[in-house]
């Protein structure tokens, strides 16, 4: 790889701006092995994500690393990174989430092509601004954990959540369990003085090109 080409040397030519995700990820990374170069890494990896960053930050660590040549350490590092560049966005002003369509906006971001339930919790002050996300982990046709939520919001010192939710078909029954399971998180949050703004699906998240 000639030295324009290198990553390292492109970013101080270019700009971040001006690299692909393989090239931001490389210098991350910093290095591969003999069995596996770092640009083949990094072509996994972004095959492996559809060259979506959206799909990695949605991953586990453990699941990254089942990438050839990535494993536990540069897994962490990546999501390291990652909860750095989400942390500069939220810290750059106090994001106010005041309308629907601004929690639309945020959690759409996190929100993969996935064809699966996919749920995530917005905590907020008492001026509606926001204070974290997090994506909650569920089995297939099983519902959030409700303790782990309240949980979350108590940590956080919330003053407000929403509960969002991806646009997908679902069965009439697990309808039917998701209002009642809704109806129990807002008695929960209730009981904390915790205002339960309600649950907001939203739409399919289209790719830009």
């Amino acid at each position: 790889m000639s030295v324009a080409d290198r990553p390292r040397e492109k970013l101080i030519q270019l700009g971040a701006a001006g690299l692909s995700n393989a090239e931001l990820i490389a210098i991350i990374l910093r290095s591969g092995s003999q069995s596996f170069p770092l640009a083949m890494i990094c072509k996994s990896l972004v095959e492996a994500i559809s060259d979506n960053i959206s799909n990695l930050s949605s991953l586990s660590a453990e699941q990254i690393a089942k990438v050839k040549g990535i494993g536990e350490v540069k897994a962490i590092t990546l999501l390291a990174a990652i909860e750095l560049g989400k942390r500069s966005l939220r810290q750059a002003s106090p994001l106010s989430l005041k309308d629907d369509s601004a929690v639309e906006q945020l959690i759409s971001a996190y929100l993969t092509t996935e064809d699966i339930t996919q749920y995530h919790l917005v905590l907020m002050n008492n001026r509606h601004e926001l204070l974290a996300t997090s994506a909650l982990e569920t089995e297939k046709g099983k519902l959030p954990d409700l303790k782990a939520m309240i949980k979350l919001s108590l940590e956080a010192g919330a003053a407000e959540i929403v509960l969002c939710r991806n646009e997908i078909k679902l069965p009439s029954r697990f309808c039917d369990q998701e209002k009642a399971f809704i109806i129990q998180l807002d008695a929960a949050a209730s009981m904390l003085k915790i205002k339960m703004r309600g649950l907001l699906v939203i739409g399919k998240k289209v790719e830009h090109k």
